[in-house]
């Protein structure tokens, strides 16, 4: 049996680094997961601007017997979406045999490099806490059960459906919760001993999201929301030309939605195999009633 050598594993090795780095990045980030995706493989290019429909509102009609269903045509919306946010990650590997054959030095450089994408990704999708504008919570505080409640009864209000509710809440906030005496039999009885592991349920109605990038800016800025309140769009970008000595794989994750390319190649300059991961995507607000920023 012949040997399989890192030339014969050479064009493979894209599609591996980007099933990898699609792995990681699913693992960092929290936003992205449960957002809004719009996800193509198709080649875009930075700029590119999507057209996002909405569909507008139906009403409820009589149905008198013998007489035709009324045919609603309600007004459509689109969101736009522009595809400004091209992130990359680089790194040489001067072994090129090392670097084709050894998945795990392959893993270990496209995990340090992932990460920091999966931390912009999510910083731009917390960043659209400026355009949302219900608010509850008192700036400069600890997040409690009654700002919550609060937070809960106003999504309420605008009709947001309670099934897949979330708040993504800094440290600070998930140190204050766990911490208030009002809650410990709630967490220590009910919900697995919270208190022990260290995971927080779901509150009020919200799936807990815990996240360093939660922005602050005077105060903190939590964010509770339902899917329809954000969009990310990814899409993908053009392949490496045909007889440049490169190879590149465009990827998307069925669990995340997002969509990546990785390009390999042998930079003569440098005697090494360099890799590259980058991702084009939008972000943009759908629905100003799905979110509240609460502040604490």
């Amino acid at each position: 049996m012949a040997d399989i050598t890192s030339t014969i594993l050479a064009p493979f090795i894209p599609t591996l680094v980007a099933n990898t780095a699609l792995e990681i990045l699913r693992n960092n980030i929290v936003l992205a997961k449960v957002v809004t995706k719009d996800s193509d493989v198709a080649a875009f290019n930075v700029g590119d601007t999507l057209n996002i429909p909405y569909p507008g509102t139906f009403v409820a009609n009589d149905k008198a017997a013998n007489t035709a269903v009324t045919l609603q045509v309600p007004t459509a919306t689109t969101t736009s979406v522009v595809l400004n946010k091209h992130k990359e990650a680089s790194f040489l590997l001067e072994d090129r045999g090392a670097a084709l054959a050894n998945q795990d030095v392959l893993r270990l450089y496209t995990e340090a490099a992932v990460i920091p994408i999966a931390e912009q990704i999510e910083t731009d999708l917390f960043g659209l806490y400026t355009a949302f504008t219900n608010t509850t919570g008192v700036g400069g505080t600890n997040l409690n059960y009654a700002t919550l409640v609060a937070t809960r009864k106003l999504m309420n209000d605008n009709k947001v459906s309670k099934a897949n509710r979330y708040l993504a809440i800094s440290d600070k906030d998930e140190a204050a919760l766990l911490s208030d005496t009002t809650m410990v039999p709630y967490f220590q009885y009910g919900n697995g001993n919270s208190l022990v592991d260290g995971n927080l349920p779901s509150i009020a109605g919200f799936k807990l999201l815990p996240s360093q990038l939660v922005p602050f800016a005077t105060n903190t800025k939590n964010l509770a929301f339902d899917p329809g309140a954000i969009i990310l769009a990814t899409r993908g970008l053009p392949a490496a030309p045909a007889g440049s000595g490169a190879n590149s794989a465009v990827v998307t994750d069925p669990i995340s939605g997002l969509t990546l390319r990785s390009t390999v190649a042998y930079n003569a300059s440098l005697l090494g195999v360099q890799v590259t991961i980058d991702v084009l995507y939008g972000v943009a607000k759908l629905r100003n009633e799905k979110a509240v920023v609460v502040l604490s």
